[in-house]
């Protein structure tokens, strides 16, 4: 057996591969190939001391030292890598740049007897593949954005489209994030900025020829940022009007966001902590009467009084920019406003493709 050499655009053409991420474990949490497992040679510890040595003492030097500490990894390593293993499976091993680390690996499948590819330049020619994508942005789908009022629904709309087959980009899903000041309550950290951009690749290169729906983004998706490939494809597809009544939307957002099955009163917390980020927009004693409302129940009123003061003033501007819009729908229920806009789109579907650029 003998492993390959394998490009970052040839790996891309690859189903179901087992791909090996063998750097330390921060390398691999910061940045990483999309769906790669980590089976590091170096611990982060580890890799700091052979650094430091490295830099002091030299290559030789930091290598021989290396050896010392990768040789009794050498069994288990291997049965973990065989572990990971399914039957048949491909097997791809990449580092940072493809040196030393994938080739010590990829040299120990071999005379284990396991045909596998290394990648060559590593991690860092498959980012650099990503890149180059996005300058060149040929993919040939037409958007759709939906644009509104904070809490109308445009999310819940994008997943029942999704539903009736049509082709989405959840932006916001990618991120975690839901894109306002509060957006990230209850979702957790997000993913870093390279890691979101690998997943948005993947996303975008998914999509096929014809009608592709998303969300009007800012630029910033909590403290992620949009490539301009994404924003210039916003900027300048269909626009949608998703409407919805005050009462829904509030009702909506308090669920989306404090949602009773999840850790309400440590979002609440949260919530009214985030509330002193809007002290120089809405003033410091609308803020304090917000968190006092928040503080005695009143979750459903304090939305309320952010959509009324905060949110569609801020919004409304962004909306008046975008229009005018081919179609306006309330999605007080989403199913039915997905219906509506499916069907819009399948009458006019020939004359919006001639129409729109791709």
């Amino acid at each position: 057996m003998v492993w390959r050499e394998l490009t970052a655009e040839q790996l891309n053409t690859f189903k179901d591969a087992l791909v090996l991420d063998v750097r330390s474990p921060s390398e691999h949490v910061s940045e990483r190939i999309l769906h790669s497992t980590n089976v590091p040679l170096l611990t982060d510890e580890e890799r700091a001391v052979v650094g430091t040595i490295y830099k002091q003492q030299g290559e030789m030097v930091a290598r021989r030292h290396a050896l010392k500490i990768i040789a009794p990894k050498i069994p288990a390593l291997m049965e973990e890598i065989l572990n990971l293993r399914q039957h048949g499976q491909t097997v791809v091993v990449y580092c940072w740049r493809g040196g030393l680390r994938s080739e010590a690996v990829a040299s120990l499948l071999s005379i284990a007897g396991i045909d596998c590819y290394r990648v060559t330049g590593g991690y860092k020619a498959w980012r650099q593949q990503v890149l180059k994508d996005f300058t060149a942005a040929a993919y040939n789908f037409t958007p759709v954005v939906l644009h509104g009022l904070t809490g109308v629904g445009k999310t819940d709309v994008l997943r029942a489209l999704a539903s009736r087959g049509r082709q989405i980009l959840d932006l916001e899903l990618l991120a975690n994030h839901r894109g306002s000041v509060f957006g990230g309550l209850g979702l957790g950290t997000q993913p870093t900025q390279k890691n979101f951009e690998a997943a948005l690749w993947q996303a975008l290169r998914s999509c096929q020829e014809g009608p592709v729906f998303l969300e009007a983004e800012s630029r910033k998706i909590g403290r992620l940022a949009l490539p301009d490939c994404v924003m210039r494809r916003i900027e300048g597809g269909l626009p949608l009007l998703i409407t919805g009544t005050l009462e829904k939307r509030a009702e909506r957002i308090t669920l989306d966001y404090l949602n009773p099955d999840r850790q309400t009163q440590v979002e609440l917390a949260e919530g009214t902590r985030l509330l002193a980020h809007l002290k120089e927009r809405l003033g410091t004693q609308t803020v304090r009467h917000i968190e006092d409302m928040l503080a005695g129940g009143q979750i459903q009123e304090a939305v309320l009084l952010l959509l009324t003061d905060y949110y569609d003033p801020l919004y409304n501007r962004q909306i008046e920019r975008a229009a005018p819009f081919a179609i306006s729908v309330c999605a007080d229920d989403a199913d039915a406003a997905a219906e509506t806009i499916d069907n819009w789109y399948q009458s006019r579907s020939q004359e919006l493709h001639l129409q729109l650029p791709h």
